[in-house]
């Protein structure tokens, strides 16, 4: 497990803290993502909800695709809603939410934590 997030198993699903700031590149977001799908089926969970304040990005269209396809071959059928305070999704955050679902991967950004776990359908209230 990396220092710079932490995962957590709650009722129904998988809670990821990422450190304040954490940069999503290339390696960092196949960390993750790889981390999140060996912790579910480790578990025997499909869910899991991604929290972090200042998230920023460093990667280009081609490694956003290979991070959705990433994410689909290791656990089809998986849904990460995140909470990312203080981050807009733009049209590339649209293109990976797009890529992972054709691959089996329900995503979705909220900025709103019980919103994000209804869309879950995990328990209604969080520790946070």
């Amino acid at each position: 497990m990396s220092s710079v997030f932490t995962l957590e198993p709650r009722e129904g699903y998988l809670y990821v803290h990422l450190e304040p700031g954490f940069e999503l590149t290339p390696d960092s977001t196949a960390a993750v993502w790889t981390a999140i799908c060996e912790g579910c089926q480790e578990r025997g969970l499909r869910r899991a909800l991604a929290v972090g304040d200042g998230v920023t990005r460093r990667l280009t269209t081609s490694e956003t695709f290979d991070i959705a396809r990433l994410a689909g071959s290791l656990l089809p059928g998986l849904s990460v809603a995140c909470l990312f305070r203080d981050y807009v999704p733009d049209q590339q955050s649209e293109f990976f939410r797009a890529t992972a679902m054709s691959r089996g991967v329900r995503m979705e950004f909220f900025e709103d934590l019980n919103a994000a776990l209804q869309w879950l359908g995990a328990a209604t209230r969080a520790l946070d």
